[in-house]
Formats: structure tokens, sequence, C-alpha cells
């Protein structure tokens, strides 16, 4: 007897190659099988999910939950289980000095799985701009704390913004990096300076740095770094960087998402690996919303719905090597599944340069499924429709 089963859901599991009308059976907290026509009596409880997409738990690979201690913050399950999301990363909002919050707070009172990435700065995001002098950075401290938290920590974060990146530029991506490969960890990279401190040319020069598995946050964005030469040509570095295996990640955000940066990046054979939202306080309402309308943007930018999930499922759980435990609904794995709606109308979409892009379809969370236990959809806000 199963504890869950999802009928008659259009499922899409990129991981499994499969897009097809099936059945997802729940036992235990696990996925118990995903077959045709799994009979209902063969379960305590039936969802109806005809009309609607079952996915894998959808993964936000970077937006920020450290709540009530980073300003911007948004609780992890605003972010998560609410939006439809099962597991979310922190990208940052804390350093070595004030992670703790991390494991005795945040987590323990969150049904969203919540990982992070550690931010080369002590301080993390709590002093913005952060990396104003030297003595943020504290590297024995960090590495005490990356090894006490490795269930929880997966990789290193740097923004290329502040004072030592515009003094030193490469030699803090190469002390991020160093620490990061004592770990065997990736590297999670900000590019996008709104304050115009850096060299216009480190974006160029930090590329060849990154190896497979490292993370370029903010691919498209149109603020100082960007991939985008003045000849609207891609970065030689970056398309090598791809080849390499770099993640390539979106990290939405009220400031790094640019429709025309994504168009011409696209155009030139640059898709993202992986996308998420840099979700905070102040995106939440508009123009980001959550995972679900980042995704709908894509969407209206070309890409495929499957190509859609696959970002947000299992190519996020390979970058945080977890892709053992979740990122697709194959029989063992645990049971975190995204019930979606497709929606048809047309929407205005924002990105963060006040550009819009009319949209006909709209992704938006029904049900969440967290570790086999169903929790309703109640994101905080969505795009409305236009007239």
């Amino acid at each position: 007897m199963h504890d869950l089963l999802i009928k008659g859901g259009r499922v899409i599991d990129p991981a499994q190659n499969i897009d097809d009308k099936l059945d997802t059976a729940i036992s235990e907290g696990k996925i118990a099988k995903v077959a045709k026509d799994i009979p209902a009596q063969e379960s305590e409880k039936v969802i109806d999910a005809t009309g609607k997409i079952v996915t894998p738990g959808l993964i936000d690979l970077h937006c920020h939950v450290y709540d009530s201690i980073f300003k911007y913050a948004v609780e992890p399950d605003t972010a998560g289980v609410r939006q439809g999301v099962t597991t979310v990363v922190d990208a940052g909002s804390a350093g070595q000095a004030n992670f703790g919050g991390f494991p005795k707070y945040v987590i323990p009172s969150s049904r969203t799985t919540v990982f992070c990435f550690l931010h080369l700065g002590s301080l993390g995001l709590s002093i913005m701009p952060e990396l104003r002098d030297w003595e943020e950075i504290d590297l024995d401290a960090t590495a005490a704390t990356i090894e006490s938290n490795r269930d929880v920590i997966k990789g290193v974060k740097l923004r290329l913004v502040g004072n030592i990146v515009a003094s030193a530029g490469i030699k803090v991506v190469e002390m991020a990096k160093r620490i990061a490969k004592t770990f065997e960890l990736p590297i999670m990279v900000h590019i996008g300076d709104v304050s115009g401190k850096i060299s216009p040319t480190l974006t160029q020069e930090f590329l060849p740095l990154m190896q497979s598995g490292d993370i370029l946050s903010h691919v498209f964005t149109a603020k100082l770094g960007s991939i985008i030469r003045p000849d609207s040509t891609v970065l030689p570095e970056l398309k090598e960087a791809m080849q390499r295996g770099v993640v390539l990640d979106t990290a939405h955000g009220k400031f790094n998402l640019s429709f025309e940066v994504a168009r011409k990046g696209m155009a030139q054979g640059i898709l993202p690996t992986t996308l998420s939202t840099d979700l905070t306080t102040v995106s939440l309402t508009g123009p980001v919303y959550g995972l679900t309308v980042t995704m709908s943007k894509f969407m209206a930018l070309g890409l495929h719905l499957k190509q859609i999930i696959e970002m947000t499922t299992i190519n996020p759980a390979r970058a945080l090597g977890i892709e053992g435990k979740g990122g697709s609904l194959k029989a063992g794995m645990d049971a975190d599944v995204s019930i979606l709606e497709l929606l048809s109308g047309t929407w205005k979409l924002q990105d963060s340069e006040q550009q819009t892009i009319q949209a006909t379809k709209l992704i938006i969370p029904a049900m969440t499924i967290k570790s086999g236990k169903l929790i309703p959809a109640r994101p905080v806000a969505q795009p409305q429709p236009k007239d």
C-alpha cells in the first residue's frame, strides 16, 4: 500500500527522459514508482493531477533565505515550498563569522531543504558592498566553518564588487578558488557591478580560472562585467568556460537579468545551465516573484518546457552534488515533487532593466510534496494577466 498517489498528471522528468501521462506513487517519503495506471486502491491518499504537470521537486540554485540576519532575505519556505520549490540554495548571505544561525535556527524551522554557499567575506552580505578591506577575509576560519558544515555548505561565494575586488581583481577570485579546491567544492562568482568600480575586463580575466562545476551567476546581466562585448558578441572566454562544464546560472534578481542580453547570448549558443531567482524581499512582489515566474520568462524567450524543467531539477541537483537524492523521480529518490499548472493568456513580464516581454504561458505552482508530505502552494504574489 502506497502512502500517496499522484494520478493522471503529465510527468516531466528530464533526468529519465520522461514526458508522458503517468502516475507517481510515494511510500515512506520516497518515490516508489512512476508508471501508467497505478490502481487508486493501492494508495491511502490520491491526488488528481489531471491537466497539471508533475516534476521532480524544483531547485532554486540562487536565492537569499538567511531570514532575520540578512535584512533582504526571505523565509526559506516563502522562496521554497510555498512556491512549488522543494530545495533552495542561499548564495552567500553569510560568511564564516555569522554562519552559525543557519544550522541553529533557519534550517530546523524550514520545511524546504536549505543549502548554502559560504561567502568568502567573513560577514557575508550583512554590510554591502562587502569586501571593503582585507580584514574581512579570514581563510582559516572560513575553512573551519566549511569543515564543520559539509552537509549544508556546497561551495564558496564571491561577488565581484567592493574595494578589494576593484584593487586586486583576479587575485580575490584565485583566493576563493584555492579554499574551495581544498574541499573539492565549486566557487559561485557574481558578475554585474552596479557601482561601476571594478575593471571592465575582469570577467574576461577570471573566466579561464573557472573549472567544471564552478558557477557563473547572473550570466545575462547588463551591468558592468557583462558577457556581451560592445560589438554585441559573446566573450570567447565564456564559450570556452561553457565547454569546460562551467555552470551558467541566471540568478535573476532585482538587478541582473536583461532580456536583451539573454536574447543576444542565446542567439550565439549561450544557454543557461540552471534557472534561479536571486530572490529577496525587494523582488518578491516583482519583478522576480519566484522560480516559476523566472521559468515562464525563459519560455517567453524561446526555451521549451522540458528544457526549463531540466534547468530547475536535474541540472541544479548535479551542480549541488545531490543527484543521487534529488532532481529526478527515480524509484528510491526522496519524494520531493512539484505539481505545476501551465496557464494560457497574456502577461507582461519584466526583467531587471524595466524592459518587458509578452508571455502567452505562465507556469504557476499548484502543490508541493516535500518528503512525501503535501503542502499547498501559496506564493506571496504573481504577475497579473494583461487585460
